[in-house]
């Protein structure tokens, strides 16, 4: 196994000096590095073999770096371990975002580069690119890297994006994807969200693949965590302080802290009426939000890839296609399907 995991790290290397065409001092440094591994590959223990393969990715990135404007999408992708993925979407719509920061790797990135826009909760991707088309102010809770709020930024420039994430080192990340996207109608606020104004401890997963997705406000989501202390708001603070700007597409993906997010939203709920994108996790209790949103007269909408299921119950799951719901208020359900149809996407009763 070790040597084949080496192997295949070797291999792509390779492919990377051939293709950018390095230049010969380069090139010369980095294949040195080739020889090395293959040398010691046989007595390498699993631990020092990943170790020693995201040495030599580093050095790829380190060296590639000046390179990295000129070479064409189709390169980089096929190399996301070079720094950068660059993915197209519909409408002329281009993405780009870091695929590694200075904590490890972003699998979102890497999974747009091989598979795709749709390559990441692809459902969702559609759904929520067809609302925020013609929103005036989105807001992400849990935006981690930043996918959502890029998207929301990019599709719609008139918009304004509010995206909040509490890890300081990914907070750094979703900043520079926003420089690297050249997004100014984007804010990355670093804090969590959730029912009061204050600090909180964030438990923040640890890895051995890259940047956390799956980081909590509540403790116990996780088993290996490190704890940290974060600033905390409630939306509706921040929307008072934002002068009650209208507030059309709300994003939530606190891994299993969504009821605590709405606690805080509910005057902002109620008085906005916004479209609520949210994940709705196995395994952790709903019935907060199960009994808050029908009295305020809002419809559950299951996000598949068959299309958005009408339901009247939440349904929870861990698998990634499947996690999250619409919370959509019912005066808006001409407007959601106009929304829908499109982009072609399929609304069951």
């Amino acid at each position: 196994m070790e040597a084949r995991t080496l192997a295949i790290i070797i291999a792509k290397s390779e492919a990377c000096c051939k293709v950018l065409a390095l230049t010969a001092t380069r090139q010369l440094v980095y294949r040195s590095l080739l020889v090395h591994a293959r040398n010691i590959m046989p007595s390498l223990p699993i631990s020092f073999g990943k170790r020693l393969g995201e040495s030599i990715k580093a050095g790829c990135r380190f060296f590639c770096q000046p390179l990295l404007p000129i070479l064409p999408d189709a390169v980089v992708n096929r190399l996301p371990f070079l720094g950068q993925v660059r993915v197209d979407g519909p409408d002329n719509l281009k993405l780009r975002m870091h695929s590694y920061g200075p904590h490890g790797k972003d699998r979102i990135a890497i999974k747009l580069a091989r598979r795709g826009l749709w390559g990441y909760e692809g459902e969702t991707t559609r759904l929520f690119l067809a609302l925020v088309k013609e929103a005036r102010n989105v807001i992400d809770i849990g935006a981690n890297t930043g996918l959502f709020a890029l998207l929301a930024g990019l599709v719609n420039p008139s918009c304004r994006v509010w995206a909040f994430e509490p890890v300081s080192f990914i907070h750094e990340m979703l900043q520079n994807n926003i420089r690297l996207n050249e997004a100014t109608n984007i804010n990355a606020i670093a804090m969590a969200v959730s029912d009061f104004v204050g600090e909180t401890t964030f438990y923040i997963t640890r890895t051995n693949v890259g940047i956390p997705t799956d980081s909590s406000a509540c403790q116990g989501f996780r088993d290996q965590v490190d704890e940290h202390r974060v600033p905390t708001t409630t939306l509706d603070r921040f929307a008072q302080d934002t002068a009650g700007a209208p507030i059309d597409v709300v994003k939530i993906d606190a891994e299993s802290a969504e009821s605590k997010v709405v606690r805080g939203s509910l005057i902002t709920i109620q008085q906005h009426r916004p479209f609520l994108i949210c994940e709705v996790l196995d395994q952790v209790d709903h019935t907060f939000l199960q009994e808050t949103f029908p009295p305020l007269d809002y419809r559950f909408y299951h996000i598949t890839n068959e299309g958005l299921l009408r339901r009247d119950r939440l349904q929870g799951s861990l698998h990634v296609a499947q996690r999250n719901h619409l919370f959509a208020p019912a005066e808006k359900a001409s407007l959601l399907e106009s929304r829908c149809r499109d982009a072609e996407i399929t609304i069951r009763e």
